[in-house]
């Protein structure tokens, strides 16, 4: 069978309208598709910028909080080495049987000795009100030399009572706490 020229050119345009057709459709929908990537791209850039300025402030708040942090533990780490301190001063005291009345630390000061190398260090200024026979008191200066052999006995003040025996001591002691020990 034989087709004629117009139907050959009917079929010929009906395959390619057919083709345009489906062509058309794909196009749409790629179009379509492109327009939502579009649209999600655009909304991604503006997270994008969003979420780097955040980002920014959250960086900038996480290091003062940082900052702050080591500040906090720069103040709670002091106090560790006076409560370490006082300790050994109520020790001190119980083996040679005085009273400890008032005892009071001054706040860490920062310094550093130098000589072969260089080493940091705390002091802290400490003053003790005990109360004990002159023996007792006597014993209990023996005991803060030998438990502090890196600190100084700067102020003894002793008052000797009218009562037998019975004395109250002063002492103004410096202890130093070098970092590493």
């Amino acid at each position: 069978m034989k087709l004629s020229k117009t139907a050959q050119w009917i079929l010929s345009l009906g395959i390619l309208v057919a083709l345009l057709v489906g062509m058309m459709s794909v196009y749409g929908s790629q179009r379509a598709e492109q327009g939502d990537l579009q649209s999600e791209l655009t909304q991604l850039n503006e997270n994008f910028v969003k979420y780097t300025t955040q980002k920014g402030e959250l960086q900038g708040r996480l290091n003062k909080a940082q900052s702050d942090l080591s500040k906090l533990d720069e103040k709670f780490q002091l106090p560790t080495e006076s409560v370490e301190i006082t300790e050994a001063i109520f020790e001190a005291a119980d083996d040679s049987n005085a009273d400890i009345v008032k005892i009071s630390s001054s706040l860490p000061k920062k310094g550093k000795a130098t000589g072969e190398g260089t080493v940091a260090y705390d002091s802290f200024g400490i003053t003790i009100e005990t109360e004990g026979t002159v023996v007792e008191l006597l014993k209990l200066c023996e005991k803060l030399s030998e438990v502090f052999t890196n600190g100084v006995m700067n102020n003894v003040m002793i008052d000797v009572g009218e009562e037998a025996g019975e004395a109250k001591i002063t002492l103004s002691l410096t202890v130093y706490c070098y970092e590493g020990s």
